[in-house]
């Protein structure tokens, strides 16, 4: 069902059910985002894409990623409101990571200079992460290998895996979570390869075999797998549907070519 909304004051048709931020996006408004991924079911965990809404006569402030287009509402995406709403956030995530290239390029666009708080020290699974939970989102709902989880809450708020188990007992290395972290904190090679090889012996599956793609496939390129064929045989024909691949951003319709 067709149905038009307002967005900066120009009439904008949409479908029902669609994300309210990917709407604004297409019909010219810049929102800015970091936990937003189009195969993943958002959940406004970043705070930046704030939205004023109007709908009835009575106007607040939402996350647009979440929300779905309303017939006749009245959605402005650029207010002193909304930049302050975000230059707090930006000033909050320079504490959580002040090297990470997405959050500094934004702290500049919106005059932010200083944090929020000391930055401070980090375990390395958390340096340069921002807590989006896009890489555990993405391991649970997309890929389903639920390898990652968010634990505890406030400054304990960590990744793991869950239960707090070894991370070698689920994770199956195939790097969709280091594909959609928006801030480079997840570097999944090495440390997929790592636990690989350390988890098997002299007979090691092929990772395509653990992600169901290749049953009984053996690893003949010790999880080197961006120089193996078999991994660009995948990538390139057989399965460009499979949502890892989409993950990466190497998916393709069905019937493309090359």
């Amino acid at each position: 069902m067709s149905l038009t909304l307002s967005i900066d004051g120009r009439k904008v048709a949409a479908e029902a059910g669609r994300s309210l931020l990917d709407v604004a996006r297409e019909s010219g408004a810049e929102i800015p985002s970091l936990c937003h991924h189009p195969l993943i079911r958002s959940y406004g965990a970043c705070r930046l894409c704030l939205v004023e809404v109007t709908r009835r006569g009575r106007t607040h402030v939402t996350t647009s990623c979440n929300y779905e287009v309303q017939d006749g509402i009245e959605v402005a995406t650029d207010t002193s409101l909304l930049r302050d709403h975000r230059r707090m956030v930006l000033a909050f995530l320079l504490g959580l990571a002040p090297d990470a290239r997405a959050v500094q390029g934004l702290a500049r666009a919106y005059g932010v200079e200083e944090p929020l708080f000391a930055p401070r020290e980090l375990s390395p699974m958390r340096e340069g992460c921002i807590l989006c939970g896009l890489c555990a989102r993405v391991c649970g709902e997309v890929v389903g290998a639920s390898a990652l989880t968010l634990s505890g809450r406030g400054d304990r708020r960590a990744l793991e895996a869950p239960f707090a188990e070894p991370l070698s007992g689920s994770c199956i290395g195939c790097g969709a979570c280091a594909a959609v972290c928006p801030t480079g904190a997840v570097e999944m090679e090495s440390a997929a390869v790592a636990r690989l090889r350390e988890r098997w012996g002299e007979v090691r599956p092929c990772r395509y075999a653990l992600m169901g793609l290749s049953p009984g496939a053996v690893c003949p390129n010790d999880y080197l797998c961006a120089t193996c064929e078999v991994d660009q045989r995948f990538v390139e024909a057989c399965r460009p549907d499979h949502p890892v691949f989409a993950a990466r951003g190497l998916a393709r319709p069905f019937g493309s070519e090359g």
